[in-house]
């Protein structure tokens, strides 16, 4: 086995072992369990989704109503 392939070995085994080290550890250094830390990841997601989606609507809603004003507009001059 060359030195090539048993570092490529390592590397593979490595990363398949890093979540529940990564898990293992935050349990052990905050104190929070795996459910915890689901929870908080997605109210961070939920934080982000609600971040980049609020914006979007408000500029379809100005849209709209822009869009909305300009038709009345047009049939009170008819």
């Amino acid at each position: 086995m060359s030195n090539e392939s048993l570092l490529h070995d390592i590397g593979v085994e490595a990363s398949k072992a890093a979540p529940p080290i990564a898990v293992t550890s935050a349990h052990y250094l905050l104190g929070l369990s795996l459910s915890d830390w689901v929870a908080i990841i997605t109210l961070i997601y939920l934080a982000l989704q609600i971040g980049l989606l609020v914006p979007k609507y408000r500029l379809q809603f100005a849209q709209w109503r822009q869009k909305r004003r300009e038709a009345r507009k047009c049939s009170r001059n008819e």
